[in-house]
Formats: structure tokens, C-alpha cells, sequence
């Protein structure tokens, strides 16, 4: 059985840092992403959500087209601060760029007897890029607590969801931590 719920830490990447060509997907599963490398002297940026719904908002929907079927990403996120670094390197970047995401579903599938935690790490953005659908800062949210309210979206996704994940949950978590470094 499922359980609902993204865990507090996750994972932000500049689309442009990505180097897509030494990235890779499994070869037997599609939706799977196994290796995600980095361009030289590029890393991701650690993000973290506290309170008792981290990441509160973030869905995925169809998007029902003429031709074809695609969905929509929405990552959402608080960033409990109002201040000049802040608006500098951090919302003045994530008003214009492009991003992928990696954050941790709660239900991390470990007890299978194959691909155990496969669907522990989930990706967003990666092929449309998640761009800047809300920055939003209201001095009286008590959900914001006076910061900033964010919301990113990818429109026109082909597949339903991707999954970062290679060999085994453990291994899958270092490779994360890898990309911060």
C-alpha cells in the first residue's frame, strides 16, 4: 500500500547545468532516469521544506490536447525568509530560469523483492523544465510567515512521471548526494 506525503528534503537543479548526453535512462524501464550528470563545475542546490506537509501543492495532472495527451508538473514550495541575499540569489533566479526537481516520496516501495525503493526519488522538469509559475510574498501568511510562496510548473510533459533510481534505494541516495557536492 501507498502512503501519501513528500519527505522535507529534496533537490533543485539549474536545467542548464544538466549534461543530458552523459545522463541516462534504463534501458528496460522508460520511466526510470539512472544516472543524472552534471556539466563541470555545476551542482544542485539542497532544498528543504519543514512542517508537518513539505511540498504541499506539488501534483501532477493531465493535460487533455488535440492531438495528444501531456501533464502538468507543479512543485510547491515556502521559503520561510524575506531578505536581500534571498531575493538576490535565489528569486531573481527562480523567476526567470529553468529547473528540475528531485524530491522523496514518504513511500519508498522497499519491501519488493526487486527494484527496492524504485520509486522512492521522483523527477520533475526534466524534459520541459519547471519554471516560475508563482513567487508570491504576503507580509500577514500565516503559511508563509511573512516569506515567500513558490510555485513551479512544467506544462506539456510526455510521461506521466520519472523516477530517479539505480540499482538499489541506498545507491540511488548518494548519487543525490553526489550532484550537491
Amino acid at each position: 500500500m501507498s502512503v501519501p506525503g513528500i519527505e522535507a528534503n529534496g533537490v533543485l537543479i539549474n536545467r542548464a547545468d544538466i549534461d543530458f548526453g552523459a545522463s541516462d535512462f534504463d534501458t528496460s524501464r522508460k520511466n526510470v532516469i539512472k544516472t543524472i550528470a552534471l556539466k563541470t563545475g555545476k551542482r544542485a542546490y539542497s532544498i528543504s521544506v519543514m512542517g508537518n506537509t513539505p511540498f504541499n501543492n506539488t501534483q501532477t495532472t493531465l493535460n487533455v490536447g488535440a492531438n495528444r495527451n501531456s501533464f502538468v508538473n507543479d512543485l510547491a514550495f515556502t521559503i520561510l525568509d524575506n531578505s536581500p541575499d534571498l531575493s538576490e540569489k535565489v528569486l531573481d533566479g527562480l523567476a526567470n530560469g529553468e529547473f528540475v526537481a528531485i524530491f522523496e516520496n514518504r513511500f519508498k516501495n522497499t519491501n519488493k523483492t526487486a527494484n527496492q525503493g524504485d520509486n522512492a526519488f521522483q523527477v520533475m522538469g526534466w524534459y520541459q523544465g519547471l519554471r516560475a509559475q508563482t513567487l508570491e510574498n504576503q507580509k500577514y501568511s500565516e503559511e508563509t510567515a511573512g516569506g515567500w510562496s513558490v510555485m513551479l510548473q512544467e506544462s506539456n510533459a510526455p510521461k506521466s512521471a520519472l523516477f530517479y533510481f539505480n540499482t538499489s534505494y541506498s545507491v540511488t541516495q548518494t548519487q543525490l548526494q553526489t550532484l550537491l557536492v
